[in-house]
């Protein structure tokens, strides 16, 4: 099967919610024609900036199809499947693939967890059958799933057994320096970079496209980081990197994991809080972040008003 042959920047996006923590679908078209006015070539849903696992599986479904329906025709849509479950996985990739989503992928169980490549080959196995004609992705982030799987013998392994296995999101931003290695897998592969914080790196690596979850808010620093790569300086690349590096400490330091959400709120997208157990941001958070990316002068690296964040 072929792989999507992603170009540029690959959203991870948000769930929606209400104040009462319900999903609010009616975020979502919003949401996307955003993606798309700031050039955004594809979305990566309920995924773990998505808080897929912390949903149920029909929250999960009826997301997908919001997403699906709203980005179709404008950009590549990736619906994240993964679950404790590798029955219900299947059943999820199933739904994706009915409701024409581009692609499916999957973290691997995380609590009891496969101990082998060979394993981790065959709890897959019942997903892809699930979704025989939708491309494959294998969702690689040890530092939330536990499962740190050497992703070059996983992928020998998935070509023979997984008809419809493509590529890996790799995720794992301790291990970057293996990004050329999993260059030279093979051409029918297809490895989408997941760092946001290595970004100038696999780009440098001649790596075509990145999923991440601050493209949301921050996709002009990105663009810029790429043009400047592909004009040959490296030293404007290595300043908006920089500064992508600054806008993700003050957001972490200020609403941790929220902040995630606090950011669609700064670009005029209210997205509404987190979902237990992780810890929604407050007002008082929100200012403090609001303040602090006014002083770096984050809101003219992206092209905003202050103003839009009130």
């Amino acid at each position: 099967m072929e792989a999507l042959r992603m170009e540029g920047l690959v959203a991870a996006v948000v769930t929606p919610m209400t104040r009462a923590g319900e999903v609010d679908h009616r975020i979502v078209p919003p949401v996307v024609d955003w993606l798309e006015r700031s050039k955004i070539t594809g979305i990566y849903i309920a995924g773990s900036t998505g808080e897929g696992l912390s949903l149920t599986d029909g929250e999960r479904k009826a997301l997908a199809e919001a997403y699906v329906d709203a980005a179709k025709g404008r950009m590549a849509t990736f619906v994240q499947v993964g679950h404790n479950s590798v029955k219900a996985s299947a059943e999820l990739a199933a739904h994706a693939e009915s409701i024409g989503a581009d692609a499916i992928s999957a973290t691997p169980s995380g609590y009891f967890k496969p101990g082998s490549a060979e394993s981790l080959v065959e709890a897959l196995r019942p997903v892809v059958d699930a979704a025989p004609r939708t491309p494959f992705y294998y969702y690689h982030i040890p530092c939330l799933s536990g499962v740190d799987i050497d992703p070059l013998r996983f992928t020998d392994l998935a070509m023979d057994r997984l008809p419809s296995f493509c590529g890996i999101k790799y995720s794992d931003a301790g291990t970057l320096h293996k990004l050329p290695l999993l260059q030279k897998i093979g051409p029918g592969v297809e490895i989408l970079a997941g760092s946001d914080e290595g970004y100038l790196q696999a780009v440098a690596q001649g790596y075509k496209a990145a999923v991440g979850s601050t493209y949301n808010y921050a996709a002009p620093i990105y663009h810029r980081v790429r043009e400047a790569v592909e004009a040959g300086d490296l030293e404007t690349a290595r300043l908006w990197q920089g500064r992508a590096m600054e806008m993700i400490d003050v957001m972490f330091a200020t609403c941790g994991r929220a902040s995630l959400k606090s950011m669609m709120r700064m670009v005029g997208l209210d997205c509404g809080p987190v979902r237990r157990p992780l810890e929604p941001a407050t007002e008082e958070q929100f200012t403090e972040l609001r303040k602090q990316l006014t002083d770096l002068g984050w809101f003219e690296w992206v092209g905003l008003e202050a103003a839009v964040a009130a």
